[in-house]
């Protein structure tokens, strides 16, 4: 079942609006979400739409970032796409010490898998599993 299906412009503001909007959308629709999950998917919906924001578009307003949640069989799938140059996910640094977790950038993709998401990266789009 198709939750969400929307663009939005390159801004900290329009994520904001729209991580606001999905979660509501998830409470109504998913009602087995515990209040954990759903902060859970605020913290990764806010990381990974920043991220195609800041990184894949550089605030370039006429930029849009797309954003899709579909739940089937116990399953959300949110789906991120940006329309930057791409990235890799080798390019993406590991936290390896203790020290890592200090350090103010580069650490979201790892957090979120920690909050036992599955994490897929093919260049511009983001596809973040959670089974529920």
């Amino acid at each position: 079942m198709e939750l969400l299906n929307t663009e939005i412009e390159s801004s900290f503001d329009a994520v904001d609006m729209l991580v606001r909007t999905a979660i509501r959308l998830l409470e109504e629709e998913v009602k087995e979400l515990s209040q954990s999950q759903l902060f859970n998917i605020n913290f990764m919906l806010r990381e990974i739409l920043n991220n195609a924001v800041e990184h894949g578009n550089h605030f370039e307003n006429e930029k849009k970032v797309m954003c899709h949640i579909e739940y089937e069989a116990h399953q959300l799938t949110f789906r991120v796409r940006d329309e930057g140059k791409g990235i890799h996910l080798e390019d993406i640094p590991l936290m390896h010490e203790p020290k890592d977790l200090l350090r103010q950038r580069n650490r979201g993709h790892e957090t979120i898998r920690e909050m036992a998401f599955e994490v897929y990266i093919d260049q511009t789009e983001v596809t973040v599993i959670l089974k529920i």
